[in-house]
């Protein structure tokens, strides 16, 4: 593949995931004195220690493959502001391994962070000529599309990004966006009940069942969906 000349990297914006407290531990049971000596109490026959067993084998771990060491690589790489070193590397590894789809689509996601949209365009259909079931790639193609202004077109791909990631909320909300965009809010709202089934604490989901349901002249729904949406977030 051609060399690009690439532009200065950007800053990519990171959120922070929650911090989940561990559970307290548990109090242990009331101080119990302990009873008083008694006289002329046998002595008591010590027990004998049985040896600790020998500590288990180490459980052997299978060596960590070319694609996954680079994706780790450059995830990192990326993670640490460095997305041109991030992109040197898959550049480097997709020279030797020209069809390894997992660099591909991370290539692409990368090269649309840096907003080069067209090469990640390039990546992903490349993807698909290989992988065309590959759900992360269709589902990254469909916002692209989407970006472009091609509602219609993200709306087919983002439907075959569903089929093939039946547990991926996210699909499903790209597709309701687009359906409804296309004018098909019926469909748009089947799509995310299916997206709030598998993960009913979406409250963009539940702002978005609202606005669809508004344009379907159901008030009452929509403002039930509003209100989840509110609850969730806590306003």
């Amino acid at each position: 593949m051609p060399r690009t000349r690439r532009r200065a990297p950007r800053a990519r914006e990171r959120t922070d995931d929650l911090f989940i407290r561990p559970p307290l531990r548990q109090p242990g049971p009331p101080y119990a004195p302990l009873p008083a000596p008694t006289a002329a109490a046998a002595p008591a026959v010590p027990t004998p220690v049985r040896p600790a067993p020998p500590p288990a084998a180490p459980t052997p771990t299978a060596p960590e493959s070319a694609t996954a060491r680079l994706s780790r690589e450059a995830t990192r790489a990326e993670a640490e502001g460095r997305p041109e070193q991030a992109l040197a590397l898959l550049d480097e590894g997709l020279d030797g391994l020209p069809d390894a789809v997992d660099l591909l689509v991370l290539r692409a996601e990368i090269l649309a962070r840096q907003r080069r949209f067209a090469d990640a365009e390039a990546d992903l259909r490349r993807t698909l000529r290989i992988a065309p079931a590959n759900g992360q790639a269709l589902l990254d193609l469909g916002r692209l599309l989407w970006r472009k202004g091609l509602a219609a077109e993200a709306a087919e791909t983002f439907d075959r990004a569903a089929a093939h990631q039946p547990r991926n909320p996210a699909a499903f909300n790209y597709l309701a966006e687009a359906l409804n965009q296309t004018g098909q809010p019926e469909n748009a709202v089947v799509a995310l009940e299916r997206s709030l089934a598998l993960d009913p604490r979406q409250p963009r989901a539940y702002h978005l069942m609202g606005r669809v349901l508004d344009r379907l002249r159901r008030p009452d729904e929509a403002r039930v969906a509003y209100r989840r949406g509110q609850e969730l977030t806590g306003r």
